[in-house]
């Protein structure tokens, strides 16, 4: 099949949404599928609506001999009305794949509402969509047309790698010592961490030291707010700012962490708590997002409620004080993550539904064999 991907920015952009979009690219094109990415401008919410009035973004997707268009939701804004011109002429099948749906996220509700009435006559484009978590799923059911086939993919946390063994995790539980906090994910409002922060400053210096792997660039704005947080709360010594990181200091971080904390992120799914798991941490994530699909509340990791900011101070303080419990936390993570596929299984099935999409000899109905799942 001759596949074009749409995106914004670069396909090697640093978050787990496009980690997803590149695993499944390299999937695709494992299967002898031809993908090409076409990576649209990133700009303001506004300035993207206008993509819909441009010739350039049109130039680029119309007139083209796909058989498949798959678009990352998040380019909504920019295709709402680019996608009825696509349909002219050879009709490719249009699949979106979602990561986060924005008009369910924390905001002003005006704001929402425009977000959401975007979202809805851009989901009434396509031909289906592809999840990745049955929480996205159910925050997009409602615009999707129900002819439209659905699947959920999740993605997996085996790609760094995993904790040499269940001993290494056991001896790690019990080093003494304030408790090892890591933060993975660009510094952005919708992280959180500037409330973790404010959690954290009320807890005495002895019990934590946090580490940040994340972007400083991306929001920078949102970023000096953050470090001007850490100077009122005198935190220079119990935080520090990594920048973006991967790969093999990635996974330096895991394994020398104790936990997991984003309790304030509101996640689509949370590739990167999932990772943490493959290193025997537990994770203390949101119990309004996609990381509750395998973070099990007091087994593998605390799920806080979103203004719960006491329940935060108190799960930290408690596995500090109590190792045992920090060393069984850390096993019940890591055989969490050892009873999930891993990516090459994900993304299998995954070509799966877009294959019988891209087959299916009526656009949106369940002939693609992936309705409503």
């Amino acid at each position: 099949m001759r596949i074009g991907l749409v995106i914004y920015g670069r396909l090697d952009t640093l978050t787990g949404g496009y980690l997803y979009d590149r695993f499944l690219v390299e999937a695709l094109r494992e299967r002898g599928h031809r993908v090409e990415v076409i990576s649209l401008d990133l700009k303001s919410y506004p300035a993207r609506l206008l993509d819909n009035f441009s010739r350039r973004p049109a130039g680029r997707l119309t007139g083209r001999n796909w058989d498949l268009m798959l678009q990352d939701a998040l380019c909504h804004p920019s295709l709402i009305r680019l996608n009825h011109r696509v349909r002219r002429g050879r009709r490719p099948a249009i699949v979106a794949i979602v990561h986060q749906v924005l008009c369910r996220q924390p905001r002003p509700s005006l704001v929402n509402r425009v977000y959401g009435w975007a979202e809805k006559t851009y989901y009434r484009s396509v031909d289906g969509a592809l999840f990745a978590s049955r929480f996205t799923r159910d925050a997009a059911r409602a615009f999707v047309r129900a002819d439209a086939p659905l699947r959920v993919v999740p993605p997996a946390g085996d790609r760094l790698g995993c904790i040499p063994s269940v001993r290494a995790v056991f001896e790690r539980s019990r080093q003494a010592g304030p408790l090892k906090l890591l933060f993975v994910g660009n510094l952005s409002p919708v992280k959180g961490l500037d409330r973790l922060l404010e959690c954290l400053a009320r807890l005495p210096p002895n019990v934590w030291h946090l580490a940040v792997a994340g972007s400083l660039t991306m929001d920078r704005k949102h970023a000096r707010r953050i470090q001007e947080l850490i100077a009122r709360f005198g935190l220079g010594s119990q935080v520090s700012l990594m920048g973006a990181v991967n790969g093999e200091p990635l996974r330096a971080l895991y394994l020398g962490a104790h936990l997991f904390a984003m309790p304030f992120a509101h996640e689509g799914f949370g590739i990167a708590a999932l990772e943490a798991m493959a290193f025997g941490l537990p994770v203390i994530g949101s119990a309004e997002g996609g990381v509750r699909e395998f973070v099990r509340h007091a087994h593998n990791g605390f799920l806080a409620a979103a203004r719960d900011d006491e329940a935060v101070i108190r799960h930290i303080a408690l596995l500090h004080h109590n190792r045992d419990l920090l060393a069984a936390m850390s096993q019940a993570a890591l055989q969490t993550l050892s009873e999930r596929p891993g990516w090459e299984r994900t993304m299998r099935c995954g070509c799966d539904f877009l294959e019988r999409v891209a087959g299916s000899p009526r656009r949106g109905s369940d002939a693609a064999g992936g309705r409503r799942t």
